[in-house]
């Protein structure tokens, strides 16, 4: 080795040399920060599709808890299952009371408001004639962004087994199939079929 390529070898890096090794930092650093924005984002929306899952299955377990437990008539002066296309009104346990108590009995209504929310209303059903201040009903909001509530009644197979879009009978229906249609056409709500009791006695 001569004594000028001896001094070029110890002078370091050439500044071509630098530019080149610069620009493939950049390279890689870019490339870091895509897959880290991606990482956040796919986890972000994992995120929410997990939420959104979860109130999703809150709802469908509080709808099918009110209405497995929705109850017939019990005296004269109960009010019969009245269900519309996208309203229904009826007495069941509440779905919160532990299996320990007696059963407390609600009227409860189902419906979407102007808000657009899914609301369950409901009140303590009296055993009697309810003497004094009448009980303020109690509403839950079970859902947001909700445009309106489909709803359909199925008779039992003595009855014919026809589903039907309105039920004004003095028995319960024994299905109700339940659609949620929500404003965001993006998303869907699974459609839910939840069977009743049929008389007091709980058998279908």
């Amino acid at each position: 080795m001569t004594e000028r390529t001896r001094a070029a070898a110890d002078a370091g890096f050439t500044l071509l040399e630098i530019i080149i090794a610069v620009v493939v930092f950049g390279f890689v650093v870019a490339g870091l920060a895509q897959a880290t924005k991606f990482g956040v984002h796919a986890w972000t929306l994992e995120t929410k599709l997990a939420d959104q899952a979860a109130d999703m299955e809150r709802v469908e377990r509080t709808l099918r808890d009110v209405i497995e437990q929705a109850s017939a008539p019990m005296s004269s002066d109960d009010k019969p299952f009245s269900g519309l296309e996208h309203r229904a009104v009826f007495v069941a346990r509440l779905p919160d009371e532990p299996q320990t108590r007696p059963i407390r009995r609600a009227q409860i209504a189902l419906g979407v408001n102007e808000h657009h929310q899914l609301l369950l209303r409901w009140e303590p059903h009296p055993n009697a004639v309810r003497i004094g201040t009448a009980v303020v009903p109690q509403e839950v909001v079970l859902a947001e962004n909700v445009d309106h509530l489909d709803l359909s009644y199925r008779q039992a197979a003595g009855d014919g087994g026809k589903w039907v879009d309105k039920w004004t009978e003095s028995n319960l229906p024994a299905m109700v199939l339940v659609h949620i249609v929500l404003l965001n056409e993006h998303r869907h709500w699974p459609v839910m079929m939840v069977p009743t009791m049929l008389d007091t006695n709980g058998s279908f």
